[in-house]
Formats: C-alpha cells, structure tokens, sequence
C-alpha cells in the first residue's frame, strides 16, 4: 500500500513540473513577442521623428528664405495709397508722377462776325506731365512740361526748402505770388477759364522767393523774378519784377474767410514796348480787347486786394487789379484797371477746399457731385494816352455747371457773354457755350 501511494505522488509530482515547466515556456514566448513588438513601434516612432525633423528642417529653410527676402523688401521703396508716388524706406527720398489731360469744345456766336471772325471748334486745352518729391528731407522740388495751344512749355520747374518752420525759400521756374485765383491750379478753378482781368496776372517766371506762414491763420509769399526760362545776357540786361502778397484767413464758425492783398513793381530795362490784350473767357476766341503797343515803358507798379470766403457747401471770391505803366522820353502814364467776383454752390452738399498754408483752393473731396457757379468781370483797358482802335471795355458774365465723377476726373459747361464798348471801333457782343473734360492725378 505504501508503494502505491509514493507511486502516485510521484506521479503528481511529475505532472505539476511538466505543467509549470509548460507554463514558464509559454510565458517566455509572450514576453518576447511583446519586446518584438515594442521594437517595432519604437522604430515607427523614429521613423516619424525623422519625418517630422526634416520637414522641420525644410520650413526652417523657408522661413529663412522668405526673412532673407523680407530684410530687402524693408530697403525698397513703398508706394502709397491712391497716389502715383513712392517713397524710399527711410522717408527722405520720394518721387510722384502728376499730370492732366483737358479736352475742350466750343460753339462762338458774334454779332459782328466782320470786326473779329470766329468760329466753333475743340482742342486739347492743356495736356501736362510732371515730377514732384523730395530729397534728403529737406529739399522739395516740382518739375512739369506743358503742352498746350500747339507749344510745349516748361511749368514749374523748382526746389524749395525750409529755413525754418515757418520760412521757406523757394527757386528756379513758377508762378510769381499774385492772386489767389491765378496761384489756385486751373485743375481746382471754379470756370474753364480765369477771369478777363488775369491779364494783370503774371506767369511762370525765373525767380528766387520766401514763404512765410503759420499755416494756420495768415501767410506771405514775396519774390524777385526774371521773365522766361532764359533772358537777358548778350541782347542786354533782363526785365525783372518783385511780386508779393500777404493773407489772413480767420476761421468763422464753421466757415472760412480770406483776406489778401497783392503788389507787383516791374522794371522794363530792354523792352521797347509793352501791351496789355485779351479775349472773352473762352480760350478758343481770338484777343478782342487791347492796349496797342506802349513805348518806352520803364516801370509798371500793380496792386490787387482780394477776398473769399467758404461755408460748407457755398463760396464766393473777387478782386480788383490795376495797373500804372510809367514811361520814359516825357512820355504820359498809362493806367489800366480790371476785376471779377464769384459764387459757387455745390448742390450735393459738398464744400471747396481752402488751404491756409498757400492761401489758395485743392482739390474738392466731390464724388457723383454737382456745382453751380456765376462770374461777373470787368476788364477796362482805356486810357487818354492810348490809341488802339480796339481800346476800351469789355463785360463777361459765365454761368457754370459742374459734374464730379470723383475728385480727380469732372465735366464742365459754361455759357459766357461777352460785351465789348471800343473807344473809336463799333461794339461786339459774344456769346460763347463750352465743355471740357478733364482728368487729372
């Protein structure tokens, strides 16, 4: 009995060894599965961080790139908004491009179609091209080539500078400083054409001049000039001018008004002669009006108070001008005199743009906009020492429409009667209907 039962615990033995002996091998068979399977995602790990790493290492590549390129974008120029002009990095370098295109039409009636013919007609009022900017700063300059009554002409052609913050010198080619009609660009006047009495106004000349000002309350501007682009030298010493005005222009309420004064003395040192003439207001008529030819002159003194004023949608302005030739040889005096008055009213609601800082009117913020305006001048070139058969008087009133497309591009109309009173030579009246579509920048 005894051996039966060491028999069967021996038996039991066995078989617990050969179980556990089976179990520890299965054990060491899962462990290492599993190993195998952690390696072979610890390699899809590195796998993607190798993935990862060099698309890093690409992006990084980029973004150098692109910052190597943006580091010389800083260093270029920049354009600015709705402007033809760009600007060096730094500021102190610029460049614009300004122009205007004016396409006229006209139909001309005249009583006395014998005395002065005219006719109907169209042609390229003014077609001009321009550069305007700054250099180092400090230093501005403007330089514009005109084309216009089938000539081309230098404009303004100058630089200009601060001497202090509120003294400028400017010098080269431009507008003597009289009239603040004549000193507004014809892309901002109210009519097609200036008034009869701009014939006091002096043009573009050589000059040297000063601007003072707060820019807030008055200004003077003052010069001495030399007729031309070019005189004097081997045919003889130029004629020459000093031309000035002064200007207050107070706030009032919502509105403004301008108060100005201008003078101009000019000495005649090679001229033989000297005349005053002028047409209606239309540029298309011929000169009806004139002075003749006046000898020996050898000074003229000239004076124009002005006035405007602006509030909100209405605005008004006038002057007077006149004009004291001197003469050499015993000779008498002559004395001219001329000078207009203006309203305007924009009907949509918009306002004319004064600036304090020239003393003149900008560019009206005027879209889908509608402006009327009436003008009545009066330009008397009589004098007991002329003798011209087309002395005397001459009266314009020019009603005026115009439409606004948007600030830089408007159509305008006007009707101007023209009544001319000779001294010695049968009167003439004109009446005059003209458009013009013009498109500045």
């Amino acid at each position: 009995m005894k051996t039966l039962k060491h028999a069967a615990l021996a038996a039991l033995t066995a078989g617990v060894m050969c179980t556990a002996a089976a179990s520890t091998g299965y054990a060491a068979s899962s462990i290492d599965a599993r190993l195998e399977a952690l390696e072979n995602e610890l390699r899809a790990l590195r796998a993607e961080v190798a993935e990862r790493d060099a698309k890093i290492a690409a992006m990084e590549e980029k973004t150098a790139k692109i910052d190597a390129i943006a580091a010389k974008t800083d260093d270029m120029p920049k354009f600015k908004p709705n402007k033809l002009e760009m600007e060096s990095a730094d500021g102190q370098f610029s460049m614009g491009i300004a122009g205007r295109i004016q396409a006229d039409a006209y139909a001309i009636d005249d009583d006395n179609s014998a005395l002065n013919p005219m006719g109907n007609g169209a042609q390229l009022r003014r077609a001009r091209l321009g550069a305007y900017g700054k250099m180092f700063g400090a230093w501005q300059y403007k330089f514009e080539v005109e084309y216009a009554g089938d000539k081309v002409a230098i404009k303004d052609a100058y630089v200009q500078t601060g001497l202090t913050d509120e003294l400028k010198i400017r010098a080269g080619h431009f507008k003597e400083f009289y009239g603040i009609d004549h000193l507004t660009s014809d892309n901002y006047v109210t009519f097609m054409e200036r008034a009869s009495s701009s014939v006091y106004w002096p043009d573009e000349a050589m000059g040297v001049g000063l601007i003072y000002g707060d820019e807030k309350l008055y200004g003077i501007q003052a010069g001495i000039y030399s007729p031309g682009v070019a005189s004097g030298g081997a045919g003889g010493t130029t004629d020459w001018s000093v031309t000035g005005r002064g200007y207050v222009a107070p706030q009032i309420g919502s509105g403004v008004v301008h108060v100005g004064l201008n003078g101009s003395y000019r000495g005649y040192e090679t001229s033989a002669t000297t005349k005053f003439e002028q047409r209606p207001e239309t540029h298309l008529a011929e000169k009806v009006l004139r002075t003749g030819n006046i000898a020996n002159p050898s000074s003229e003194t000239r004076f124009g108070p002005e006035i405007a004023a602006v509030f909100g949608p209405v605005s008004a302005q006038a002057q007077y001008d006149w004009s004291q030739i001197d003469r050499d040889g015993g000779l008498p005096s002559v004395s001219t005199e001329g000078g207009y008055v203006e309203a305007s009213w924009f009907v949509t609601g918009e306002s004319r743009n004064y600036d304090v800082k020239s003393g003149t009117f900008g560019r009206p913020k005027a879209t889908n906009a509608i402006q009327l305006a009436a003008r009545y001048s009066r330009l008397k070139l009589e004098d007991a020492a002329l003798t011209d058969a087309r002395r005397g008087t001459m009266d314009n009133i020019t009603l005026g429409a115009n439409y606004f497309f948007n600030p830089n591009v408007r159509l305008m109309l006007n009707w101007v009667r023209a009544d001319t009173d000779y001294t010695a030579s049968t009167d003439e009246t004109y009446n005059i209907v003209q458009s013009r579509l013009q498109l500045d920048w």
